[in-house]
């Protein structure tokens, strides 16, 4: 794993949150979570909170997953699971309660499911294999970039393209560019199967957002002109082409 920073994450990584104000109930829940970590081969980066104030703060997206404990003093789970739904659509909340009743209200913020304290290993599991099965459809339209340590969801279709520069990954996307060190190749991989181009050995374009091909230069459509190599330039015409008869079918 690179400490530096990363790419695309792939499945076998989680982020994972936990907000709850009861130690014994946090150590308890980050226990199961780190043995079902070890039982299914994967990492997770666990983060930690002792309230809803603290993880709304600064909000980013960057977690996979949040499980929120309802009840707690100040902002409870419920309203921070209200702040975080304005911009973060994608991350799974999960309920943590000691009451199923409080959990109904659930609906209100597309939460997958709750857990009833005390929380057990089986149900956990069980939320985990359910959540991971969510994930992956997720993973279909948005992908995580950005350092390890601040990774943020970008969807795919807002990705103009992506330069590579001196062991540095510029995500130029329509709400601006995101850096950190990582590979082309990685995205390459990823992406090429989604309508992106490799047009240079530094640039890969969204064919989505090619708006005119000017000579050896892609105008893209946030004013950016990507050089296109000589010997890439047909594969790019004829995906391009392709893309665009596959939109008007």
């Amino acid at each position: 794993m690179r400490a530096a920073g990363s790419s695309p994450h792939k499945r076998s990584t989680l982020s994972i949150a936990i907000v709850e104000d009861d130690d014994r109930d946090r150590e308890r829940l980050r226990t199961m979570l780190r043995t079902y970590e070890t039982d299914n081969e994967l990492t997770i980066r666990l983060s930690e909170f002792e309230d809803g104030a603290a993880i709304i703060e600064g909000y980013q997206p960057q977690y996979d997953i949040i499980f929120l404990d309802i009840q707690m003093a100040g902002i409870d789970g419920m309203r921070a699971a209200a702040e975080i739904r304005k911009v973060d659509t994608s991350v799974i909340l999960i309920f943590v309660t000691k009451t199923a009743q409080y959990a109904v209200n659930g609906y209100a913020v597309q939460a997958l499911s709750y857990l009833l304290k005390p929380v057990s290993m089986f149900a956990v599991t069980s939320e985990m294999d359910r959540s991971i099965a969510q994930l992956g459809r997720v993973e279909q339209t948005s992908i995580l970039v950005g350092p390890r340590s601040a990774p943020r969801r970008v969807d795919i279709s807002d990705i103009v393209y992506i330069e590579s520069s001196r062991h540095q990954i510029w995500v130029h996307t329509v709400n601006g560019p995101q850096t950190f060190s990582a590979t082309l190749q990685e995205f390459d991989d990823l992406l090429s199967p989604r309508s992106f181009y490799r047009s240079h050995s530094s640039y890969l374009v969204n064919l989505k957002h090619v708006v005119q091909v000017d000579g050896d230069d892609c105008v893209m459509s946030n004013g950016d002109s990507i050089r296109i190599s000589r010997s890439r330039k047909k594969g790019l015409l004829e995906g391009l082409t392709n893309y665009i008869g596959g939109q008007l079918v």
